[in-house]
């Protein structure tokens, strides 16, 4: 059966499915002429950062006011959008898949933002030289049902390493991002399949080597970030949705500058100790594109479903944007 930690959030959507239905269409089509948008301060988010930082979504939206809304989690951003709190957000396409599975059409994905940004790292000194090395490992990934649990198990899936629960190959651990260097320091985690500046900064610390870089996941071609509105704010409000469209297809077009995006990521995390050479780097991972990769987001779904995430078949079309 799923991960306790994906059956909470099973349980999540269903009680607010149910107080949504017991309010009727109170906060359905947005509050008071507000577009929420939910964000994520990752180097994935970058166009999106971008756009927060320089103040473009306020400038170019202009049938409503805009108001920028930051969240940790995609687990988080989906339980506000399902609650009516949030109108649209960047977000990976694996809790997308999961929610759609639970509330069909709640979701509408609307452009792509981003593909790839993650790296698999292993533990200096482990004696890791292949991914078929990893049988027996631990390997850590930030969150059950995410891009990157996602991808994991596609990667481990290639190499003939099973992930089933019942009789797995190797010991998937879910641990946060920040917690990395920490667990490769003692020897807890022999691999990790983090985003990027994280996989960058385990290596710069001389604990982890890069594995499979981010091009040679999925060969690159797999949505890591894309624009999900609610449907019911989109169906109600579409001028909104057309000018944050636009707007979105800026700042993608501003995010293909490495540097833009280290600035603007510097003074969301209002950070300066972080070595910008280094960021560069990481954020040259990452792939700026308004397109959905019909393939990888297939990927992601078969991996959703082998993994047992799902409660219902989404088809590939709910999770590609409208032509």
């Amino acid at each position: 059966m799923p991960p306790r930690s994906d059956r909470r959030l099973a349980g999540l959507v269903a009680l607010l499915l149910l107080l949504l239905g017991l309010a009727g269409c109170g906060g359905g089509s947005g509050d008071g002429g507000q577009l929420r948008l939910g964000y994520f301060p990752n180097i994935t988010h970058g166009p999106a950062l971008i756009g927060v930082q320089e103040g473009i979504f306020e400038r170019d939206i202009t049938a409503m006011a805009v108001t920028p809304e930051k969240f940790a989690t995609g687990t988080e951003a989906v339980a506000a959008m399902l609650s009516g709190s949030l109108d649209a957000s960047y977000m990976g396409m694996g809790p997308v898949i999961t929610t759609l599975s639970r509330a069909p059409g709640s979701l509408r994905v609307v452009a792509g933002v981003g593909e790839a940004g993650a790296v698999l790292v292993v533990r200096r000194g482990a004696g890791i030289r292949s991914v078929a090395d990893l049988r027996g490992k631990r390997i850590g990934f930030p969150g059950f049902g995410n891009t990157q649990d996602l991808t994991l198990r596609i990667v481990l899936n290639q190499a003939g390493l099973s992930t089933d629960r019942s009789d797995p190959d190797v010991r998937l651990v879910r641990i946060r991002n920040a917690d990395l260097q920490t667990a490769f320091e003692r020897g807890a985690l022999d691999a990790a399949l983090p985003p990027e500046p994280w996989g960058a900064l385990l290596e710069q610390a001389g604990i982890a080597d890069v594995l499979l870089p981010a091009d040679r996941i999925l060969g690159g071609r797999y949505p890591t970030t894309v624009l999900v509105v609610r449907s019911a704010f989109a169906d109600a409000n579409p001028e909104a949705v057309e000018q944050l469209l636009a707007a979105n297809r800026r700042v993608v077009e501003l995010a293909r500058d490495p540097a833009r995006v280290a600035d603007a990521f510097l003074a969301e995390v209002k950070s300066s100790t972080i070595d910008r050479q280094l960021l560069l780097r990481a954020i040259g991972t990452n792939v700026p594109t308004t397109e959905v990769d019909p393939e990888g987001t297939a990927a992601l779904l078969r991996a959703a479903e082998d993994a047992g995430y799902m409660d219902e078949p989404v088809a590939l079309r709910d999770l590609l944007p409208a032509r």
